[in-house]
């Protein structure tokens, strides 16, 4: 399990800064993200994943690092 962990910082427009997150691709239980990474209609980057933290999906958008754990 802890193999499909990471951490991934990037820029959230909500908080106007940079953010660290602990994440996954697929949600603990094995349900795979419906979206996975893919080009928004303003032409940005955006990746879905399962924000561990906060329990939920979320999207980064734009530059991001990841690093695994």
């Amino acid at each position: 399990m802890k193999a499909n962990n990471f951490y991934i910082t990037y820029f959230a427009k909500k908080h106007s800064k940079l953010i660290t997150r602990k994440g996954r691709y697929n949600k603990p239980d094995g349900t795979p993200s419906l979206r996975g990474s893919y080009i928004s209609k303003k032409g940005e980057l955006v990746l879905n994943y399962w924000d561990l933290d906060a329990d939920g999906w979320r999207n980064a958008t734009g530059l991001m690092e990841i690093k695994s754990i």
